[in-house]
């Protein structure tokens, strides 16, 4: 099994279309590093766990069945990371270019 580098946690309520489009630009612009990607819908029920098995099964996906607040979203999808590092990355962001790849090179360093 290889071992995974980066644990990437997005907390989602109610910003499905912004997620897709997050998860998107990962998987385009994040080659040369073992990662993965762990989705907590924090009790929003927006149809991203659907979304998310039909465009994106290689995704973790965690329902929590109450809005339980970002930081203890977080902790909920740390405790399913591998990863050695975690990036707690908000739904609305697309990553542009090699930037997971420069981030963790400089934490590694």
């Amino acid at each position: 099994m290889t071992s995974i580098n980066l644990s990437i946690i997005i907390v989602n309520w109610n910003s499905k279309d912004y997620l897709r489009n997050c998860i998107a630009s990962i998987l385009a612009n994040t080659i040369g590093i073992e990662y993965e990607i762990i989705v907590v819908d924090s009790a929003s029920f927006d149809g991203c766990g659907g979304m998310l098995q039909k465009f994106y099964p290689q995704v973790r996906f965690i329902q929590s069945e109450h809005n339980v607040g970002f930081a203890r979203a977080n902790n909920l999808g740390v405790r399913y990371a591998h990863g050695t590092v975690m990036l707690f990355l908000n739904p609305d962001t697309e990553v542009c270019g090699r930037a997971i790849q420069h981030l963790y090179s400089h934490l590694q360093e």
